[in-house]
């Protein structure tokens, strides 16, 4: 419902914003590869804009390698391959962050019959996914995901399953970096001689054929938690270049219609390592830049970086073999922009806050909906809050100049130390009308 205020020339008309739907999360933090002491790879928890690090159990980064690193979508579990190029181990490790208790989920037996790799945990928790050598059978090879649930952990033994294709090939291969969201879990598929192409695959259903292209590869899909029907990729031209983040519609069908590249924000670099919050809302990946991984959070709806200067993961390349996932704390649970310029939200923690205003100039597509075509008009500065509700009024300026006619898009946004925005609220849809 549309609501007006009369006075001084100007009539204000705010409603929910219907082509950004969501809800208000904060706090995006990730499970991401950095380069650790000695100049080996570790895995690290942090605040995905501020770059603060969670403090891990002793023992989760040792002197050997730990790599691909997942977490469920309560930041509790986090799983992750350990590698000891000394002792030639391979280890996948499941630790529950809030009790410190790890277990293996393979034995050395298990390992040397398939190595497991690139472990993807459920976003609840349940199941840990992981790919690995193709299975022979006879004079066949099929391509699958195992999937071990975690029932009985932190003691075992695990049940195990597997997910695969009905196709088989005639020479061996292996799957990477499966992901898992809603219905659906996507993995990477790749043969010797071929191009690496990506395999969608319902749960409890039959695999999709691949998506496959002669000169480009395609890896690290990202199957959205809550919204399984949409889905990231790596597109990498095999005659050499920048790799891209692209969208493609996820079906039972597989991977429908044609990937389409997120917008020059996004792929203004080396873009590698896509990743979903569970809401489907931001986008983190990371950037190679200057031979260091910085990592980008990209918000779907006001269609901005969260990070503009990104956050350092070291000098050690992890667009290939590493992995990215995200999870949320809720700083801004609502927010609501009245007529008049009241802005009143509820606060779970002590944070600056402001107005990010963008004009709609029209419309477009985007992660296969649509959405606004926006401009940036400016922010407004509200003021530093304590826990609990907040009451502040906005007198429709920006830059200390008056909103002209039109529609602005307007965002409560939650901002840490050196306006790094730590989260970003729902958008209202704000038009101004001359009397």
């Amino acid at each position: 419902m549309w609501l007006r205020r009369a006075g001084g020339g100007l009539a204000v008309a705010v409603a929910a914003a219907l082509l950004v739907p969501g809800t208000a999360h904060a706090d995006i933090f990730a499970a991401v590869g950095v380069t650790g002491p000695g100049a080996t790879p570790d895995v690290a928890v942090m605040n995905a804009t501020t770059g603060a690090r969670l403090s891990l159990p002793a023992g989760v980064n040792t002197a050997a390698e730990e790599r691909h690193p997942s977490i469920s979508t309560n930041g509790r579990r986090l799983t992750y391959v350990r590698l000891d190029p000394t002792a030639g181990t391979r280890r996948v490790i499941v630790t529950d962050l809030s009790t410190g208790q790890s277990s293996d989920l393979f034995n050395g037996f298990e390992v040397l019959e398939r190595p497991p790799a690139d472990p993807e945990i459920a976003p609840d928790g349940s199941v840990v996914y992981t790919g690995g050598p193709f299975v022979r059978e006879g004079s066949s090879f099929f391509s699958d995901i195992t999937f071990t649930q975690l029932a009985a952990f932190p003691n075992g033994p695990y049940a195990r399953g597997r997910i695969r294709p009905q196709y088989a090939f005639a020479h061996d291969g292996f799957t990477s970096h499966p992901s898992a969201g809603g219905v659906f879990v996507a993995y990477g598929e790749e043969r010797p001689g071929f191009t690496p192409e990506a395999i969608l695959s319902p749960l409890g259903g039959n695999s999709s054929g691949p998506l496959t292209r002669a000169d480009h590869a395609y890896s690290h899909p990202a199957v959205a938690a809550d919204d399984p029907g949409i889905a990231l990729l790596v597109d990498r031209p095999l005659a050499g270049g920048s790799g891209d983040i692209v969208f493609r519609p996820a079906t039972v069908a597989g991977f429908a219609g044609t990937p389409t590249a997120l917008p020059a924000i996004v792929n203004s670099g080396d873009e590698s390592l896509p990743a979903f919050t569970p809401d489907e809302r931001y986008v983190g990946f990371v950037r190679r830049h200057k031979e260091r991984d910085r990592l980008f959070v990209w918000d779907s709806q006001t269609q901005t970086l969260l990070n503009t200067n990104g956050i350092d993961l070291g000098g050690l390349a992890f667009g290939e073999t590493g992995n990215l996932s995200l999870y949320q704390r809720i700083l801004l649970p609502s927010t609501l922009i009245r007529p008049g310029g009241l802005i009143t939200a509820r606060l779970t923690g002590p944070s600056i806050v402001g107005l990010f205003v963008q004009r709609i100039t029209g419309r477009r597509r985007l992660l296969g909906r649509t959405a606004f075509r926006l401009r940036t008009v400016g922010r407004v500065p509200l003021g530093n809050f304590r826990r609990g509700r907040l009451h502040a009024r906005w007198d429709l300026e920006v830059n200390g100049r008056r909103l002209r006619p039109g529609r602005y898009l307007v965002t409560v946004r939650g901002v840490g130390a050196k306006r790094v925005v730590r989260e970003l609220g729902r958008p209202k849809v704000i038009r101004i009308r001359r009397r």
